[in-house]
């Protein structure tokens, strides 16, 4: 039978991703991906987002290949394919012209819209529309509902592990001792003679990770006193399939809470790698990020898989 070919969309190239491995299995290949552009006003407001096209093997051929995942020139392909949807999407980025709200085009755009200020009539003071609300933030904690993820073990894919000081590498050792295996990089404030810290040496690292047959750690320091925004473009760039943040239950909340925010809203955080339980009376202060927990201090690890958990809010 021929294979089966499907057109995928999403906001990013890895959610689209992620919905290949959790909605088509491994055995999917992605054979094209493109950058989209739809809708705004005269360049204004428009919305952004990846198509690809992926192809399904026949179950025949599923069968055959269950034990042998995919080739390395193939596993390089794909990684080649998706780095050149990262690159265009660079250049176009670097190309076009500035949108911003203060240019005389914006303002002369708004002077020809109007918009309606005022609550419909009839509508009690403090309405709003349907589905126009803030989210609540009552009700009961999901921490305890959320998925822990494993540290993923595919080739090639690449493990970003964020973490103040030395906390960063201690974890990527461990997961590289649980994984079996896998190089462990450096970047951030960390020093370290194998650094991953832009497009360039991410993409050698996973292609290393491809031809060794292992996945590739990162430890990723972050400084606590700057903004995480410095480095967003560093974040940006390594692409990194999974990302993990160390906190130490031991240090102030406050602070943690600050710097782990800071990064979230650069990078979407999967889970959290908590250490130094037996050195404070509050450990459940690490719950309060809203995102998978786990407990890193003399634990012993189930089985790494190559399945990516479902963050928080997907189903």
């Amino acid at each position: 039978m021929e294979p089966t070919r499907f057109l995928l969309k999403g906001p990013t190239l890895r959610e689209v991703q992620e919905r290949v491995l959790l909605v088509h299995g491994r055995h999917a290949v992605i054979i094209a991906a493109e950058r989209v552009t739809v809708g705004g006003i005269r360049g204004f407001f428009a919305r952004q987002h990846y198509e690809v096209t992926v192809e399904v093997p026949a179950p025949e051929s599923q069968r055959r290949a269950a034990h042998s995942g995919l080739d390395l020139n193939k596993r390089l392909g794909i990684a080649a394919l998706l780095d050149d949807a990262d690159d265009a999407e660079y250049e176009i980025a670097r190309t076009a012209p500035q949108l911003s709200t203060a240019s005389d085009g914006f303002a002369a755009l708004m002077d020809e819209l109007t918009f309606a200020t005022t609550l419909p009539s009839g509508l009690p003071a403090g309405a709003g529309y349907e589905g126009g609300g803030a989210p609540s933030t009552s009700g009961p904690s999901r921490v305890s509902t959320l998925a822990v993820p494993a540290p993923l073990t595919r080739p090639g894919d690449l493990v970003l592990i964020l973490g103040l000081g030395e906390d960063p590498v201690t974890i990527a050792r461990l997961m590289q001792r649980l994984a079996g295996g896998g190089d462990v990089f450096t970047s951030g404030t960390v020093v370290g003679a194998d650094r991953v810290d832009d497009r360039r040496s991410a993409r050698a690292a996973r292609a290393r990770g491809v031809e060794t047959g292992c996945s590739a750690f990162i430890a990723f320091g972050i400084d606590p006193a700057s903004d995480a925004e410095a480095r967003a473009a560093d974040l940006e760039a390594i692409g990194a399939d999974q990302i993990w943040v160390v906190v130490d239950a031991g240090r102030k909340s406050e602070d943690s809470t600050r710097w782990v925010n800071m990064v979230n809203a650069v990078v979407p955080i999967d889970a959290v790698a908590a250490i130094g339980r037996h050195f404070t009376t509050s450990p459940t202060s690490v719950e309060s990020f809203g995102l998978p927990v786990e407990w890193m201090d003399g634990r012993v690890a189930a089985p790494p898989s190559g399945r990516r958990a479902a963050r928080p809010g997907q189903a």
